[in-house]
């Protein structure tokens, strides 16, 4: 196996954060595709490990949203279709709308949000569309955590670590252009500048809008039916 994608060091010294490097690199680039599962004791003989490093390291995964994982059934790399992209959203627009509102009543320092929209811009700049959006997503987490409750940065993380898996999965299936990631660092701009005023409701339908704009987005890159449907609900 030695030169393959799934090799590793010589001294067989693969700990769980790296067998999950391995496997998220392998959901990456496409070699494991969304919706295929992961047998672990299979993927124990490719890799030469004890199965329970690589469910140790499907953990990982599942946490980071690019694996789902059901009791008594194997892990399966994350898929979402339109229905399920539409559930989120419409999930994921409440809950970062009322982050908004209470950052801007708690009025905390929101420097570190300036600075993961900084490395955004950085990223879409340097074509980097998966650093692009490792840092979008922590962006979001970022907001929620300044909202002062911790069910709902939880709940955030829940929800949408598995819509920014997805869409780093699907960079490789579609160009992704540095106009559209620059539009996206913009809209982030006005979203921090929304936090920055001193009206809770303004924070709170900027959020929406902007979701709702990132949704009509996410629909149009796994493509397909009216890219409205997603931002609806419909």
């Amino acid at each position: 196996m030695q030169g393959s994608m799934f090799s590793y060091s010589p001294n067989g010294a693969m700990v769980k954060e790296g067998l999950a490097t391995t496997l998220r690199q392998a959901i990456i680039s496409g070699a494991l595709q969304p919706g295929k599962p992961i047998v672990e004791g299979k993927w124990a003989r490719k890799l030469n490990v004890a199965q329970t490093s690589i469910r140790e390291a499907l953990n990982i995964l599942v946490n980071e949203g690019f694996v789902q994982k059901e009791p008594g059934r194997s892990a399966t790399v994350t898929v979402l279709n339109a229905t399920d992209l539409a559930h989120i959203y419409r999930v994921r627009g409440r809950l970062e709308s009322l982050a908004a509102r209470l950052v801007v009543e708690a009025k905390p320092d929101l420097s570190d949000l300036e600075q993961a929209i900084a490395d955004m811009r950085a990223a879409a700049e340097c074509g980097n569309a998966e650093e692009f959006y490792r840092r979008d997503f922590a962006f979001h987490l970022l907001v929620c955590q300044k909202s002062g409750n911790p069910f709902l940065e939880q709940s955030v993380r829940r929800l949408v670590g598995p819509l920014f898996a997805f869409a780093v999965m699907r960079i490789h299936a579609r160009h992704h252009g540095l106009e559209e990631l620059r539009r996206s660092v913009e809209q982030h701009r006005a979203m921090l500048h929304a936090l920055r005023t001193d009206d809770p409701a303004v924070a709170e339908r900027v959020f929406a809008s902007a979701i709702e704009d990132f949704a009509v987005a996410t629909r149009e890159m796994i493509g397909g039916g009216d890219a409205a449907d997603i931002a609806t609900g419909a």
